[in-house]
């Protein structure tokens, strides 16, 4: 991947603290301390699970992917001119979806890790990944709720756009923005 692809992802994932620190992200680190518990308790228990996790991930980055091809083709030129004018980035109607499937990536990764491990592994090392591969692997899953709602949202927005003639010239309201040659 090029440099610019990762900057221009990273951008879109620049959320605030607020936004990171939802019901999603509690729900995952309670997640994540009960894998962590279970690691102590019962290692080959956290290992039986990485199939099923690793396959709910999966639907769940494959739904990410098919609502973030939905969405933008809906944004075609004419509603892009609109979202412009108004001021609006549209990649934060993606964004959500975009978190989503990052946590996706991470959370194979580290199951993969933990599914490569046995009951015998050293134990600080199961605890550690067991505790990243459930954190991970329910954040993904939860943040999907986000990623609808944005959705919802950006549906909103589109009917909004209805109401507005699709020939919006460029406004000096935007500037932020240079005029479009």
């Amino acid at each position: 991947m090029s440099g610019s692809g990762k900057k221009n992802l990273w951008s879109a994932l620049d959320f605030r603290l607020s936004e990171i620190l939802a019901y999603d992200f509690y729900l995952a680190l309670g997640g994540g301390l009960a894998a962590l518990a279970t690691a102590v308790s019962a290692p080959a228990a956290v290992i039986r699970a990485v199939p099923v996790a690793a396959g709910l991930v999966g639907v769940v980055v494959g739904a990410v992917v098919a609502g973030i091809a939905v969405q933008t083709a809906f944004m075609d030129q004419a509603f892009l001119r609109k979202i412009r004018t108004i001021g609006r980035d549209p990649t934060r109607y993606i964004a959500p979806f975009l978190f989503t499937a990052t946590t996706g990536v991470f959370s194979m990764l580290s199951l993969l890790v933990l599914g490569a491990m046995s009951a015998e592994t050293p134990q600080v090392a199961l605890i550690v990944v067991a505790f990243m591969a459930a954190l991970l692997t329910i954040w993904t899953m939860t943040s999907l709720l986000q990623g609808l709602s944005t959705l919802v949202q950006f549906i909103h927005l589109k009917t909004d756009a209805l109401d507005v003639p699709d020939d919006v010239s460029w406004s000096a309201r935007d500037s932020n923005r240079q005029p479009p040659s």
